[in-house]
């Protein structure tokens, strides 16, 4: 596989990931979703439901936006971003797990964030399972 090929699956990763956490943060805030935890039917609900408080959320949410951003902009201009950026958005879609976990939702909720993680870490470890040499 060419550097080429390994370079445009991390910027492809991160523009996906970008999106899809951009949009949950944004238009779909306040709308209900399969993929909400527990019964909750909006972003402040379902982390009421993780025994969070509307301040953790905006934290947590201003965070993840911020990220989402780094993403967006390594993967379309300036890639020595993703990584950094794809390592502490991991760190949040652990914890997005975690909290699905222990609230016992089922798969379909959890999805998402376990969906993310995985973009993640593919996009922080990539080069090393593409078989790529370190210089």
């Amino acid at each position: 596989m060419t550097r080429f090929i390994k370079m445009k699956f991390s910027k492809y990763l991160s523009i996906l990931v970008s999106i899809v956490v951009l949009s949950a943060w944004s238009f779909r805030l306040n709308q209900p979703s399969v993929f909400r935890g527990g019964d909750a039917v909006n972003m402040s609900e379902e982390f009421a439901v993780y025994g969070l408080s509307d301040s953790v959320m905006i934290s947590v949410g201003v965070v993840k936006i911020i990220l989402a951003l780094l993403l967006l902009v390594g993967g379309l201009k300036f890639p020595a971003l993703i990584k950094p950026s794809a390592a502490v958005m991991a760190l949040f879609m652990i914890g997005a797990v975690y909290f699905h976990i222990s609230i016992s939702d089922g798969i379909i909720p959890t999805l998402p964030a376990a969906s993310m993680l995985l973009c993640c870490l593919l996009m922080i470890f990539s080069p090393i399972l593409l078989g790529e040499k370190k210089s």
